[in-house]
């Protein structure tokens, strides 16, 4: 059985409204959510999502200016958040923020004009693939898309970003990206929308799945307080 996970639920501006978001992540079919928040989730929230069996995860998206304040936001945040997603409005920022292995999702700009500037482009690819980085696919890109022909060209970019993607072996996940219910899909439905960039049923089943799912396990690991380094961690003594 797949264990379904949204990674990425915007906290909308009326957060009275994030709790009919996570109720109808449940009905969906979810398992796991990830809720951006600049503070820690409440234990309101997670006695939700445990009467929900919902899995909640906290999230936080970095905007920074320059690669200097991306940088000392990672070691601000780190050791607060489960995941951690940078929004590369620029090549700089991208760049670091595909090298830099502490964060887990590169978020590309939903605006089409902006990231036709700021591609993940094979130089992105290697570096992120060698700081184990998440290529992150957000449906909310498209559905901000409102003329056909601006849509079908941000199409086009995002086709050749999960092929850059692939090529250098860089996890790909599929994400809602949602602010509110209404951009909110099913599991099987963000899966499909890997098709339209040439990935077969599995690879779309595993981006909402297996890689976000590891991506959560990997990182509550580290922040246990066992993990030293890859294969390296502080077990008790035995007598």
């Amino acid at each position: 059985m797949r264990r379904f996970v949204d990674l990425h639920l915007k906290t909308p501006e009326d957060e009275s409204k994030v709790q009919t978001m996570l109720e109808l992540a449940a009905k969906l079919g979810f398992r796991g959510v990830a809720l951006t928040s600049e503070n820690p989730l409440s234990e309101q929230l997670r006695d939700l999502t445990q009467y929900l069996d919902l899995d909640l995860v906290s999230r936080i998206d970095l905007s920074p200016d320059n690669p200097r304040k991306l940088t000392s936001s990672l070691g601000k945040v780190r050791r607060r958040f489960e995941i951690i997603g940078v929004e590369c409005n620029n090549k700089k920022v991208a760049r670091q923020a595909s090298k830099d292995h502490r964060v887990d999702v590169l978020i590309l700009p939903s605006s089409l004009a902006t990231r036709e500037r700021v591609k993940f482009d094979r130089q992105s690819a290697s570096l992120a693939s060698e700081a184990n980085c998440c290529y992150e696919v957000n449906l909310s890109d498209l559905l901000e898309q409102l003329e056909p022909t601006h849509r079908s060209r941000m199409l086009a970019i995002m086709r050749w970003e999960v092929g850059n993607a692939k090529s250098f072996d860089v996890p790909i996940v599929v994400s809602s990206g949602a602010r509110n219910v209404l951009e909110m899909r099913d599991p099987r439905g963000l899966a499909a929308v890997l098709s339209l960039m040439d990935l077969g049923e599995e690879e779309g089943l595993d981006a909402i799945s297996e890689t976000p799912m590891g991506i959560v396990e990997r990182n509550r690991e580290k922040l246990g307080g066992k993990f030293i380094a890859p294969g390296v961690r502080v077990e008790k003594n035995c007598r």
